[in-house]
């Protein structure tokens, strides 16, 4: 990314598919809360669409480290939220 752009230049997006639309819906709900305040650089965006979680991170590519870490943050809690619903 140049001084003057904001586009990222690293963009990862996974796609996760639940069961069903409503745990989808509760996993983005759940994880919304610690995904704010984001370092500058580094964008995030999360949203399901009927049983499937959509996330998108980009970032500088000085910050790649940060955003997989990131992304696996968020991956591992996707995987506690799956636990979690299928023992409920």
């Amino acid at each position: 990314m140049t001084k003057n752009s904001r586009r990222p230049e690293v963009e990862i997006a996974v796609e996760v598919t639940f069961p069903s639309a409503s745990q989808a819906r509760a996993a983005v709900k759940a994880l919304i809360p610690d995904n704010v305040n984001l370092p500058e650089g580094l964008t995030l965006s999360m949203f399901f669409r009927g049983k499937t979680v959509h996330v998108a991170i980009g970032s500088r590519l000085s910050m790649m480290a940060t955003a997989a870490s990131t992304l696996d943050e968020i991956l591992e809690h996707i995987s506690v939220s799956r636990q979690v619903m299928a023992q409920g």
